[in-house]
């Protein structure tokens, strides 16, 4: 059954997630998008494989039965949920030898270009304002990776030097240290020796086999991510390719190794704090695997029809911060259809500078509406990133949350909150769709550059 359900998704995909403007079946992808498609062919190629869908049954029934207490429905997304993580998991193994390195992005949501329907591989509580990439690395080999800042440029840009097996940071260079020459590029030099002084560098060291980029998009309409590559400039000589046996294998041990961190870290820490209680924020780096120059406060919601949650955020100084929502199983759902995130660039806020948003089923009719997408429960992640150093305390990142029944919603909300109209709500939500295809089209179109 789990082949024939993963199957039908598939075919799915395209008319469930369309994003205008992509490149036709048939043409040919430029080079700086051709290891992306063709890492993305091959991971549709893989996971097809009848041993990797019977292992994906396994799994599912295994994340299932050390996962206890939710809903029903919330069990029923479990097959999805498995679907993208070892789609995730694919991408990672595909691009998982750290002498023939690439850029790969990963987490990142269905789409379809160049006549292929890539399904979604999101995990992990992806941010939807995030693009996510990866590269192999190794200690006695070095790396010189190249950046382009285009247009307007972007948000935030985050490059950490990390372990697979359990995320953890071991050297991480943050988007504001970073140094970019006139004409918009930059190069970051990656190997197991100290940063030469003046230049962008991150150190392998102990465990460390992969640098993970974060390049974060606020304003949907204007930004663009960096273009990137990457050359192995030193190293070992580089041994023969696996096999698909051992690629198989491999995707296997890393979706059960994923699900192991699922169940032994990431999911008890958050479901065993109160629901609808989101906590205060904590330190910077407080959590392993989470952007180390990050402040979060971390919840779970479970949600009536008639109950909404109001939730009011300070942004305390921060250049960013956001609050999306995803299912237990840390999997945004649809963020083009659905307005299920709002940054401080999208929402409207107060005239304090606060901003109050409402997470309900079905639109309240404010403008802040965080759409659940037929979730009645699932996980919050507040964050705050490029924080100012000295604010702290009241005037610092902090939110306050409560639970109300949807007929008593206008009376517990600040007479100041913005409204709108259902027209006022199709030209919001339009305009995301479009901001959302955005990251593909846009990286299309420089690709085509080179």
């Amino acid at each position: 059954m789990f082949v024939r359900r993963a199957a039908l998704l598939a075919a799915c995909t395209a008319a469930l997630y369309p994003v205008a403007g992509l490149a036709r079946a048939g043409e040919v992808p430029p080079s700086a998008l051709r290891q992306q498609v063709a890492a993305e062919r091959h991971a549709i190629r893989l996971i097809a494989r009848p041993d990797i869908q019977r292992a994906l049954g396994t799994i599912a029934e295994d994340w299932h039965a050390r996962t206890s207490g939710l809903l029903p429905e919330t069990y029923a997304r479990l097959h999805d949920a498995i679907r993208e993580v070892a789609f995730m998991a694919a991408l990672q193994i595909i691009d998982n030898d750290p002498r023939r390195p690439h850029v790969i992005e990963i987490s990142a949501a269905p789409h379809r270009w160049y006549g292929t329907s890539v399904p979604g591989g999101r995990w992990g509580i992806n941010n939807p304002d995030t693009l996510y990439f990866t590269i192999p690395v190794e200690p006695g080999s070095r790396y010189v990776i190249t950046g382009h800042r285009n247009g307007g440029g972007l948000t935030d840009a985050n490059f950490t030097a990390q372990t697979g097996a359990d995320w953890g940071a071991v050297d991480n260079l943050a988007g504001r240290d970073l140094k970019i020459d006139a004409d918009g590029t930059y190069r970051i030099t990656v190997d197991d020796q100290p940063a030469a002084e003046g230049g962008n560098h991150l150190r392998i060291s102990g465990a460390a086999n992969v640098v993970l980029i974060r390049n974060t998009l606020a304003d949907w309409a204007h930004e663009q991510p960096d273009t990137l590559t990457v050359e192995r400039v030193d190293g070992p000589p580089a041994g023969p390719p696996p096999t698909e046996q051992d690629l198989a294998s491999a995707i296997v041990s890393r979706l059960k190794a994923v699900i192991d961190h699922s169940v032994n870290g990431l999911q008890p820490a958050i479901l065993r704090q109160p629901a609808n209680v989101i906590p205060q924020p904590g330190a910077i780096a407080d959590k392993p695997g989470f952007l180390v120059t990050q402040r979060n406060a971390l919840a779970h919601f479970r949600l009536a029809d008639d109950e909404v949650l109001i939730a009011t955020f300070n942004p305390g100084g921060a250049g960013y911060a956001t609050l999306p929502v995803t299912s237990i199983w840390g999997i945004t759902p649809d963020a083009r259809a659905h307005q299920i995130s709002l940054n401080t660039r999208q929402a409207v806020p107060n005239p304090d500078g606060t901003i109050t948003v409402v997470l309900a089923q079905r639109d309240p009719g404010v403008a802040n509406w965080i759409d659940l997408a037929g979730l009645h429960e699932g996980i919050i992640m507040l964050r705050w990133q490029l924080l100012a150093a000295a604010l702290s305390g009241a005037a610092g990142p902090a939110v306050t949350s409560q639970v109300v029944k949807r007929n008593a919603l206008w009376s517990a909300l600040p007479a100041s909150t913005a409204r709108v109209t259902p027209e006022e709500r199709r030209a919001q939500l339009q305009r995301r769709a479009a901001g959302f295809d955005r990251r593909f089209t846009t990286r299309e179109r420089l690709g085509a550059g080179d």
